[in-house]
């Protein structure tokens, strides 16, 4: 064993409030956020990456699934030889020596799946704050009896959660944002059908068993699907550190879902304990929610290879007139072209704008956010985008004349060069505010220029638009919530940016 990447540390267990996975409870009881997957069905169909038996879906395997570290166990002061503190199995569950890979480490703890460049499809009771986790691909053993070597390229943060759900009967599963996109791995294929898949279809997941490193376990298959298709039921090899972790149908070799919940922990032997087993077709069975619910919910807020139309999903570049089989009145999402007026029924937050102080070398746009739902909305962390084109030379300035709160405001340039209207634009961060029924927030007077202070052309600025507003809804000013576009229309067709988080 290599110690400089797996330093031994007795009683060692690091775990944020995020780490649902992470700590052993009792017999009979349940961790705060914790779901419980411990048990082997039948024969125990675990097998490292070098031993499983179709050696290129092992190295696929290896490839895309993601361990979730804590970030206090990660040491990265040598980027080409980062280390993860503490125990091994056996010092953390203690289980009994002679116990398959007792003396492995087990330093993760949950699984997940690269599904795109930048995201990762994991469950939710996995993690709920980004900073309390590292992602660490290539944390497995080598054939020699040595954990592989970890470097800064195997190791992402968390900046973004594009989707989240977590029902402890039903779905659980996040889609999260890395901080980079991965170098040098291929994404999972991933099955986006919401048909639900047939009684005895094979399985095999792949995951980080109580920590360990990279398991593969087939000899699994379908035994009923819950009738919301929130999630199948299955006899799968997993532990409490698969969480999270991608199951495939072993035939197409599709990722179909995520395991989230299972049966009873571990058995008492003496001094030490050993995994609960039962007989193929006993026992409660392991829950595994649907890959295409986090899918689609992942499709409503950003864009995706993984995302078309006839998704299921209304993205944030469809409409009902471009995708009527996915967008529609009523549907939940305020899609391109709906308004507080024409659906209701979606759309309950709208900009209203107005230019508060027109200068030739400020661009003053007023901007007010106004509720026209039954229900307060709470805003903290929303973002409102205005589109411009910025022909001064130098660097961009903004302020609030006489805002009441502090507004957190940053520019960006339109990736790709931009479009008519729009080669920028400022994110304005709403504070810490809620807005009740039928009512409006402060009015916040922005106003930008740039350090040459030469004027700007604001007659091309996609979301001044010309006329008199008088702080009048502007659908050509953008409105984020909760990751997803909740008003306005983006200004360059098959572009969408998400804010930052």
């Amino acid at each position: 064993m290599r110690a400089n990447h797996f330093i031994i540390a007795a009683g060692f267990l690091s775990m944020g409030a995020a780490a649902g996975c992470a700590a052993p409870a009792p017999a009979g009881e349940e961790a705060a956020g914790e779901a419980r997957a411990e048990v082997i069905y039948g024969q125990d169909d675990r097998e490292e990456p070098f031993t499983y038996a179709d050696p290129a879906w092992a190295a696929q395997a290896l490839d895309f699934t993601v361990a979730l570290v804590p970030a206090s166990a990660v040491d990265d002061s040598d980027p080409n030889d980062i280390q993860i503190a503490g125990p091994t199995w056996a010092g953390r569950d203690g289980v009994c020596a002679d116990e398959r890979f007792a003396s492995q480490p087990a330093l993760a703890d949950c699984s997940g799946t690269l599904i795109d460049d930048d995201l990762v499809l994991t469950a939710a009771h996995c993690i709920n704050n980004c900073n309390n986790s590292r992602f660490v691909f290539d944390y497995a053993m080598t054939p020699s009896g040595q954990l592989g070597q970890i470097t800064s390229d195997d190791v992402y943060s968390c900046v973004d959660f594009v989707s989240y759900y977590q029902d402890r009967r039903g779905a659980d599963y996040t889609v999260v944002r890395l901080d980079r996109p991965v170098v040098g791995r291929t994404p999972a294929a991933v099955r986006v059908s919401s048909d639900p898949l047939a009684i005895g279809t094979p399985l095999v997941v792949h995951g980080f068993p109580r920590g360990l490193p990279l398991k593969l376990a087939d000899g699994a298959a379908i035994r009923s699907n819950a009738p919301s298709l929130d999630f199948f039921v299955g006899n799968l090899d997993t532990f409490v550190g698969n969480s999270g972790s991608g199951v495939f149908d072993l035939n197409t070799k599709e990722l179909v879902g995520i395991l989230v919940r299972g049966e009873r922990d571990f058995v008492q032997d003496g001094d030490c304990v050993r995994p609960f087993t039962c007989a193929d077709d006993a026992c409660r069975g392991e829950d595994v929610t649907y890959a295409f619910r986090a899918i689609q919910a992942m499709c409503e807020r950003t864009v995706s290879d993984l995302c078309s139309c006839g998704d299921g999903a209304c993205g944030p570049l469809e409409s009902p007139a471009s995708c009527a089989s996915d967008c529609s009145c009523g549907d939940g999402v305020c899609s391109s072209g709906e308004s507080t007026t024409s659906c209701p029924a979606d759309c309950q937050l709208e900009v209203l704008y107005d230019s508060h102080g027109p200068q030739p070398s400020w661009v003053t746009p007023g901007i007010q956010v106004r509720n026209t739902g039954s229900e307060s909305v709470y805003l903290a962390g929303s973002t409102v985008r205005y589109y411009f084109s910025q022909e001064p030379p130098g660097s961009l300035e903004a302020t609030c004349w006489g805002c009441s709160s502090e507004l957190e405001m940053s520019f960006h340039e339109v990736p790709g060069g931009g479009c008519a209207g729009a080669t920028h634009y400022l994110d304005v961060r709403l504070p810490f505010l809620s807005v009740d029924p039928s009512s409006s927030t402060d009015r916040f007077n922005i106003a930008f220029h740039a350090s040459s202070w030469q004027p700007f052309d604001q007659s091309n600025d996609y979301s001044h638009a010309g006329g008199s507003w008088n702080w009048a809804p502007n659908p050509k000013i953008t409105m984020y919530r909760l990751g997803a576009r909740v008003f306005g229309d983006e200004p360059c067709p098959g572009l969408f940016i998400p804010p930052a988080d």
